[in-house]
């Protein structure tokens, strides 16, 4: 029952992944399993770094492509879903959705499903170089906002997971729809800004353990206030040590007045 609401509500995209049925326990040990995982996950990082490097380039050449052809780019719609695959791999081995290393290559390697449509008339003027992505950029300011909440308060599931597998091993449904929400709402938004779409992703998610996932975001978004103001709080610092410092540095220059009473 609960597979067909989902269904019904036509998430995009299409991402499918299985609950991890027996986790690693070693993985799952808090703060240390998480930091064994970003070790020996240090290769598949220099890869992202790579891929991450040249992205812009593939991106402004498919700026072109679209505004000269009215086509999107073949390489750049392969590139860019062969580099979503392979970041949504590093993110559901960290989140604990699966157990199975990343590896390197830019294919699902079967761990889960996901699929979006190459665009078949992509808007010129929103590829126009960058204007329309900048364009995208300042239309994205309130989903990034939503995608920040879900990516904390996925944070915070992932951490509450490695408790219930230690003691229960088990990973609990909620927590595993939570991530594998927040996973999907973040290439929503990627997909939008690189041009795979054209439309203005939603900001439905699945909510089946509704309670669960209501303090989640509850929590995400305490997280990303407090975010902002300790930004805010650094900034102001920042000002007034520049103030200080500007102070100081003309206190230098500063020539104590002199007394012409002739009184001495």
């Amino acid at each position: 029952m609960e597979e067909t609401k989902v269904k019904k509500k036509n998430f995009y995209p299409t991402f499918k992944i299985a609950p991890n049925k027996n986790p690693n326990r070693f993985y799952a040990f808090p703060f240390f399993g998480f930091l064994f995982k970003l070790i020996i996950l240090f290769p598949v990082f220099i890869e992202a770094i790579f891929l991450a490097i040249i992205s812009p380039f593939i991106l402004m050449l498919t700026w072109f492509v679209i505004s000269f052809t009215g086509n999107y780019w073949n390489f750049g719609y392969t590139f860019f879903l062969g580099l979503f695959r392979f970041s949504t791999k590093i993110g559901v081995f960290l989140y604990g959705i699966t157990d199975k290393y990343p590896g390197f290559s830019l294919a699902t390697d079967g761990i889960f499903t996901l699929d979006i449509a190459k665009p078949t008339n992509p808007n010129r003027w929103l590829a126009v170089p960058i204007v329309g992505f900048v364009i995208r950029l300042v239309l994205l300011i309130p989903y990034h906002i939503f995608s920040q909440v879900m990516q904390n308060g996925a944070g915070i599931a992932m951490m509450l997971s490695w408790f219930t597998i230690l003691f229960q091993k088990s990973f609990p449904e909620s927590f595993y729809e939570f991530e594998h929400d927040s996973l999907r709402v973040g290439i929503a938004a990627n997909a939008y800004l690189v041009g795979m779409s054209d439309s203005y992703p939603n900001f439905s998610i699945s909510m089946n353990h509704q309670t669960a996932k209501i303090l989640l975001i509850i929590a995400g978004a305490l997280l990303v206030a407090a975010n902002w103001g300790d930004s805010m709080m650094t900034e102001e610092r920042r000002d007034r040590s520049s103030d200080y410092q500007y102070e100081y540095n003309n206190s230098d220059y500063y020539t104590p007045p002199v007394d012409d009473s002739g009184s001495y």
